[in-house]
């Protein structure tokens, strides 16, 4: 049985003293780059700790709970029952907004007009081009919130990348830099950056082969606050549908999904 580590962020005494037992305390209650959201804390984490490769970690903000209903121990068990040979086990809640897209840089994209091209500039300024429309993504890819569990290697490739945005946010003007930097709708202003930094734990799910992933069961977490939660049976559906897509590929596939989206338009 390997240990596994859960992070509590905390953002204020008020968000440390609701931290549930087995958590520990990750602190972020300076709020010195509040820019960067939780991104800070567990940047500062994983370029100052020593990660064990025998270690499953993970980073989870205040609001765990309320978007997985799963206790610390829930999720420790979760993790333990995976297998040894697992990579990354994810939490990802709002299966609405992961199923009836087909991938979560076109969900964001509906909300954010101007992500997609910024995430693909960025991904080609590091020597990684990458068509992020086409992109299939289903429950076993996508993470909302960076709720997953992780063995150090894969922490270590999720940091590579983010600390190459970081370098690109933190560097001298350029347009890359201007268009992740642009201040959202999202209440606080967040800029572009946060969002694509949230997406890169799916990014390497989808395009790397060699992680073994163990998603929990998103439908059981909560669902978003659109008008899309009300139609559970077609996000069941579409998301079975977008694993068929992976896995074999068939035409038939795609247009099934098709057709669901366009009824729900």
């Amino acid at each position: 049985m390997s240990t596994v580590k859960l992070y509590h962020i905390a953002y204020s005494q008020q968000t440390l003293e609701a931290m549930e037992p087995g958590y520990l305390a990750l602190d972020n209650m300076g709020h010195d780059r509040h820019d960067w959201r939780e991104y800070w804390p567990i940047r500062k984490f994983l370029l100052s700790e020593e990660l064990s490769d025998d270690c499953y970690y993970g980073f989870f903000s205040p609001r765990f709970h309320e978007k997985t209903g799963l206790r610390h121990a829930q999720v420790v068990d979760f993790v333990n029952a995976a297998g040894e040979d697992t990579d990354v086990i994810t939490f990802s809640p709002q299966p609405d907004m992961g199923a009836f897209f087909l991938n979560i840089f076109e969900q964001e994209e509906l909300f954010q007009p101007g992500f997609v091209e910024a995430s693909e500039a960025f991904m080609a300024s590091i020597g990684m081009p990458l068509k992020l429309q086409p992109l299939v993504m289903d429950s076993r890819q996508i993470v909302f919130s960076n709720y997953f569990v992780a063995r150090p290697a894969f922490w270590r490739a999720w940091l590579d990348i983010n600390e190459k945005l970081f370098g690109v946010c933190e560097g001298e003007d350029n347009p890359v830099k201007a268009a992740l930097t642009f201040e959202t709708t999202y209440p606080g202003a967040v800029q572009r950056k946060v969002f694509l930094m949230e997406r890169i734990a799916s990014v390497l799910l989808t395009i790397d082969p060699r992680w073994k992933v163990k998603a929990y069961n998103t439908f059981a977490c909560a669902w978003s606050a659109s008008r899309l939660r009300e139609f559970e049976l077609e996000a069941v559906l579409s998301d079975a549908l977008k694993i068929a897509m992976r896995e074999q590929g068939f035409p038939n596939f795609t247009a099934a999904y098709a057709k669901i989206r366009d009824r729900l338009r």
